[in-house]
This record gives structure tokens, C-alpha cells and sequence, in this order.
């Protein structure tokens, strides 16, 4: 007979998917959750209609204003400005990390995140 060690399982850590990322933080207007954290947000890529009125450059320097702008127009569940406006700024960087990430060329972001 074996002795077994009872080993706690391992916390592997959850696999990142490209355009999607979870509240951090519950979304409370008027003293009522509207999204709770834990929530999946779907960032789709914004395309050209996505993208209009905007500011490239603001979006890509991550400012608020362009990110309230493009944000309705390509998450699922659709956050509205008002929702927006609501976030924990660590949730609003979020989307804003994943347009970034859409919109940087991959030689940009291989020069900036050299892979180890």
C-alpha cells in the first residue's frame, strides 16, 4: 500500500481570450447592481462604421471620452455611456486595453511586449 499526499489542486490560471474580460467591479447606478462583477464583457474588434466620430489617437492613448464613445457601439452586453460612466476606473481601463489591443499592428505590440 501507497501513501498518498493529499495535494490541493493547482490554481491554474484562467486562459485569457482576446476581446473578453470579466467586471472587476459591480456596475451600481442608483444604489442598484445593474451588472455585478464577474460579469463577461465581449469586446468586438471596432471596424469603420464602430469607429466613427472618433479619435484614433485618443482611443489608442486610452482617453476616456473616445472609449465612451466606441464602447456602445462593440460590447456585449452593450455598456451605454451612462453604464460607462459608472465603472470602476480599473474595469474602464479594460475595455480600453482591449481596443488598444485591436488597434496597435502586431510589429507595434511585438515592439513593445517583446514575447521572452
Amino acid at each position: 500500500m501507497t501513501d498518498q499526499i493529499d495535494t490541493p489542486p493547482s490554481r491554474v490560471p484562467p486562459v485569457r481570450v482576446p476581446g473578453e474580460f470579466d467586471l472587476e467591479h459591480d456596475i451600481v447606478i442608483a444604489d442598484k447592481v445593474v451588472l455585478p462583477a464577474g460579469t463577461r464583457i465581449r469586446v468586438a474588434k471596432p471596424m469603420g462604421g464602430a469607429l466613427r466620430g472618433s479619435n484614433l489617437g485618443g482611443l489608442v492613448r486610452m482617453d476616456f471620452d473616445q472609449v465612451r464613445l466606441v464602447a456602445p457601439r462593440c460590447t456585449t452586453p452593450i455598456l451605454h455611456p451612462h453604464l460607462i460612466d459608472a465603472m470602476d476606473p480599473a474595469d474602464v481601463t479594460q475595455i480600453a486595453g482591449e481596443f488598444v489591443d485591436f488597434l496597435l499592428p502586431t510589429a507595434t505590440k511585438e515592439a513593445l511586449f517583446p514575447s521572452a
